[in-house]
């Protein structure tokens, strides 16, 4: 993967978008005037996300409280032992987003929620945290495609489209044959406006074009809420998800 100067803290407002085919085709070409491909344009991205043995933290998420928080491991492409992940805690108060994370290792990040270690201050906050929730774990492996572009003139504007998103519960693995249970219809894609200010007035004006709707959707909320529905693999008007292939499995 190309060398990335990454951010270590954000603080953000976002808003999430179920588009279908027709409306991704629409905004995307509406885009290209004041957007470009930001620096990891189109890429997997895998996240583990760590939580209780019951669910806690993703249960006390879905009651929509003022404040809820996240804590995950992250990798842009193919995971393989040296790609660099992200150790992350995701903060969410009063609609506002503050995200804190750190970079390792991919095997090393592994170990961190195993055993913690580091001295910084984002290291501290999150050590705290796997500390404060008894008997944290990896509690489901979520993968995806996603395409992400910022703004032509104010390049804080970041705005994100996924598809092929997968969860798994068991076992936690990115495996050669990593193949999970579909969240989205077939040509859905999810967009995401993440911005550090209100969005631009013409964004907000293609949004309106186009019958653009806030949706409160959550990856991790809605894998959950499957999980607890036992949502079979094969549904109709659902497409098995692509292979996501890594030689690592992660240790329960």
């Amino acid at each position: 993967m190309k060398n990335i100067a990454y951010n270590s803290t954000f603080v953000r407002y976002e808003k999430k978008y179920m588009l279908t085919a027709p409306q991704y085709q629409q905004i995307v070409s509406a885009l290209a005037d004041y957007t470009v491909p930001d620096v990891y344009g189109q890429t997997d991205i895998y996240t583990i996300y760590y939580d209780t043995p019951d669910f806690l933290l993703i249960r006390r998420s879905l009651e929509k409280p003022v404040f809820k928080e996240k804590l995950r491991l992250r990798i842009y492409g193919k995971p393989e032992d040296s790609s660099t992940a992200f150790v992350e805690i995701k903060r969410k108060y009063n609609k506002t987003v503050y995200k804190r994370r750190f970079p390792l290792p991919y095997a090393k990040a592994l170990e961190y929620f195993q055993n913690p270690f580091g001295d910084t201050q984002i290291a501290r906050e999150i050590d705290y945290a796997l500390h404060y929730y008894p008997n944290i774990q990896p509690a489901m492996a979520i993968t995806y495609s996603r395409v992400s572009r910022i703004g032509k003139e104010d390049p804080s504007l970041r705005i994100t489209f996924d598809s092929d998103i997968c969860w798994k519960r068991e076992p936690i693995s990115f495996d050669t044959a990593f193949t999970g249970v579909p969240l989205l219809p077939a040509g859905s894609k999810l967009m995401e406006i993440k911005a550090a200010h209100s969005i631009p007035l013409w964004l907000a004006r293609l949004l309106t074009r186009y019958s653009c709707y806030p949706d409160s959707f959550s990856k991790y909320g809605a894998a959950y809420t499957a999980l607890q529905n036992k949502q079979e693999p094969q549904l109709k008007g659902y497409n098995p998800c692509k292979s996501f292939l890594n030689p690592l499995s992660v240790p329960k």
